[in-house]
């Protein structure tokens, strides 16, 4: 479907990829991943022939369409959500108005004249897209869509002007998953996403029939969704099949042998160095001296390069000074912004040492919490007390606009802590990766990843025990979220945190505090929960396969329409005959699965490079037939309970 062949791009002097090679074929689901910076984003402009390559290839099957969903928030019209989802991105109306005009030219043609073959291949195309649209489907699966984006009812109809940057991306989102393109890109699409909806994109995504290249730094979702792993590391296109943890695996396996070749040549250089040293003035070994400096310049011009080795890479937090046992209280705070409540009636105590994760689906008022938490709002209503000698640093969402576009690295973190010794500081910009001359970069420059980098260094300039983050991980690439991670698992202080990043959260929290909102609109309320993120996600999964909201392309109607017509005897006696040979399906597949799983966990399976492609393989095919056994078991779950 799509091939590129010996594809290579720089600016100036930075290579970003050279000789990179990629086959995506039509059930292709693959993620893109490498540190920021490294040319993602560059390599999908290329697929979608927005940038044109220094050198090689790109071919793409005839008529080949494209959804793509970019990091940044489209600009919309004053369109209505629901009229923009449906609208396709102009490409509906497009379609509709090529059809009329090609209609009512070929109308008034004369009888003794035929419409060209050009203008008759068009117009079956042009149909051909139309019927692929399903034109009479389209507004349900739309509103199913945006059902599982996170939509209510009541927003179908709301003007775009109403929403917010992250409810935009949402509805961008929604516009690509409506049109279904052959061939996906999307570009962080879990970002602005609620852990409700991220799992139904995870249940849509895995039954989608068409390709996908997704970029993301959500491991759990990558794990859940692809079979196939491509990496752009030392200015190459890497391919692992399997999921992330299978490419895990295989890269460190691909290291060790780079890193035993790259010691082998240094030990041959050396050798041939040694022997150049010694017999090269001899005029009995010239030409042997000779030959060998030839075959020394060869291995300098053709030298292995190692990855730096990023686990080595780590930093600690300050000691977290000593602060009271009751580190926050809220009692029957609440919050409005004018005459809409955003939560009411909060009873909340934080322990000292507490490690707490605050959820609910967006809208609820997280965020809002955290900075009343943190001390960038002013509860409305209520009490909200801080303890003794609690020190609060607080890492919003879009921290990294705070910085000083001007200022380089060094110069905004020292202006930050400007008690602190250099190396210190320099030692800190180390852990997140700026090191040498990179350092020395203005601020305006960074990508996004590398200033939310910069806005995290400076949160760790200065010590506090109380640490309250929203997102950090967003635009993190997943060396820097391991070296964060490994941090805030050793802070000694409190943490409260937002984010929806599981693999990151699970590890960290011991405690949830979940945000509910009111039906009528009146305000979220809160529960603590007695849980940790480990069994409160197992238990939004298991809710999650149980709502219909969860079936993907619009399943949900249809069961309400078999629901109000109501099912006879016979009917119920074969679902629930069915519904037996799905479970025991189901079953066989799963173990098979675990086999798989443990197969391709196994080093030693790699060995045989045509075994280990023939398992992921079959594991690819797997996946997609439990996506489907799945998503009917779970349909004929719902029927036998209406």
């Amino acid at each position: 479907m799509l091939h590129l062949h010996g594809i290579s791009k720089q600016y100036g002097s930075k290579v970003l990829f050279e000789g990179a090679e990629l086959h995506l074929g039509h059930r292709s689901k693959a993620a893109l991943i490498g540190p920021n910076g490294a040319g993602k984003s560059t390599l999908i402009r290329t697929i979608l022939g927005q940038e044109s390559p220094d050198s090689g290839t790109l071919s793409r099957a005839h008529h080949l369409s494209i959804g793509h969903l970019a990091q940044e928030v489209p600009k919309f019209s004053g369109k209505s959500v629901l009229e923009e989802v449906i609208s396709l991105g102009g490409r509906r109306e497009g379609l509709q108005t090529a059809r009329i005009e090609l209609e009512e030219s070929m109308a008034k043609a004369s009888a003794s004249d035929e419409a060209s073959t050009a203008d008759l291949d068009r117009y079956a195309r042009i149909l051909e897209e139309i019927e692929q649209l399903d034109e009479y489907r389209l507004e349900a699966k739309a509103k199913s869509i945006l059902g599982g984006m996170g939509f209510k009812l009541r927003d179908f109809d709301r003007k775009l002007t109403e929403f917010s940057g992250g409810w935009l991306m949402r509805v961008a989102l929604s516009r690509v998953l409506l049109s279904e393109p052959d061939l996906m890109l999307l570009d962080e699409p879990t970002n602005h996403l609620d852990l409700e909806s991220l799992l139904w994109l995870e249940s849509f995504l895995k039954s989608y029939r068409g390709a996908l290249l997704v970029v993301s730094h959500d491991s759990a979702f990558l794990n859940r969704v692809v079979h196939e792993v491509l990496e752009i590391d030392q200015r190459k296109l890497w391919v692992y099949p399997g999921n992330l943890d299978a490419y895990a695996i295989q890269k460190a396996e691909r290291l060790e042998v780079l890193r035993s070749q790259a010691a082998g040549q240094e030990a041959r250089m050396a050798e041939l160095e040694s022997f150049i040293r010694r017999f090269g003035a001899k005029a009995t070994k010239a030409r042997q001296a000779q030959s060998r400096a030839k075959q020394l310049k060869k291995l300098e011009e053709n030298k292995i390069q190692v990855p730096d080795d990023r686990s080595t890479v780590r930093f600690r937090f300050p000691t977290a000074p000593h602060s009271g046992r009751e580190v926050i209280t809220l009692k029957n705070a609440s919050f409005s912004y004018g005459p809409k409540t955003i939560f009411k009636k909060l009873d909340w105590v934080i322990q000292r040492g507490s490690r707490v994760a605050i959820v609910g689906v967006n809208g609820a008022g997280k965020t809002t919490l955290l900075k009343l938490i943190a001390g960038a709002l002013e509860a409305t209503g209520g009490e909200l007390k801080y303890g003794h000698e609690v020190k609060v640093a607080y890492y919003a969402q879009h921290q990294a606009e705070s910085l000083d576009m001007k200022k380089t690295i060094l110069d905004e973190l020292e202006t930050t802590a400007p008690h602190l010794p250099i190396s210190q500081v320099r030692g800190i910009a180390g852990a997140f990766l700026f090191s040498g001359d990179s350092i020395e970069k203005r601020c305006g420059v960074l990508s996004g990843g590398e200033k939310a980098r910069v806005a995290l260094a400076k949160l760790l300039l200065s010590p506090s025990n109380f640490l309250v983050l929203d997102e950090p991980t967003n635009h993190l690439d997943s060396d820097s979220r391991a070296v964060l991670l490994e941090a805030l698992e050793d802070f000694e202080g409190t943490l409260c945190l937002v984010s929806h990043d599981r693999d990151f959260v699970t590890p960290l929290v011991d405690s949830v505090l979940e945000i509910v909102p009111a039906e009528d609109g009146s305000g979220s309320t809160a529960h603590a929960l007695v849980l940790n993120y480990e069994d409160y996600l197992a238990k939004k999964i298991a809710e999650a396969s149980q709502a219909p909201s969860s079936l993907p392309k619009n399943e949900a109607p249809q069961l309400e329409r078999k629901k109000t017509e109501g099912p006879s005897n016979n009917q119920r006696r074969a679902w629930e005959k069915e519904l037996t040979e799905k479970e025991n399906h189901i079953a066989k597949l799963e173990i098979r699965q675990a086999e798989l799983h443990h197969l391709l966990g196994n080093i030693a399976t790699y060995e045989d490079k045509a075994l280990s492609l023939k398992l992921a393989q079959e594991q690819r095919e797997l996946q997609d037939q439990l996506g489907h056994l799945m998503a009917r078991w779970e349909e004929l779950g719902l029927l036998l309970h209406s």
